[in-house]
């Protein structure tokens, strides 16, 4: 059974690596932050304002990268299910529809 198009996991799969990495340094931003409040470089204004930033910066990035791959996914969940059905129907022996108009025969 032949595919139209190859999925592309590889792609997906570092796209959500990055992500991960991503939420993984703003974590640290926002523990950075305790830090230097701990150490006297940022009053606990300054500490809560730039953690809100963070958290800011991160929920728009997030969601941007996110309404990204929601698109990729739905088109990679909808490719899979046709490419699944085809294999049901092989499995059930059940003939192909062509999409072809066939010739008509004239007299």
């Amino acid at each position: 059974m032949k595919t139209t198009k190859i999925f592309d996991v590889t792609e997906k799969a570092r796209i959500y690596h990055v992500l991960a990495q991503m939420s993984s340094s703003f974590s640290s931003i926002i523990r950075y932050c305790v830090d230097l409040e701990q150490a006297g470089a940022l009053t606990p204004q300054a500490k809560d304002r730039f953690q809100a930033f963070t958290v800011e910066v991160q929920g728009e990035l997030n969601l941007e990268i996110l309404e990204h791959m929601e698109r990729i996914e739905i088109k990679d969940w909808a490719r899979g299910g046709k490419v699944r059905e085809k294999w049901e129907k092989y499995l059930r022996n059940e003939p192909k529809q062509s999409s072809k108009k066939k010739p008509r025969h004239t007299r």
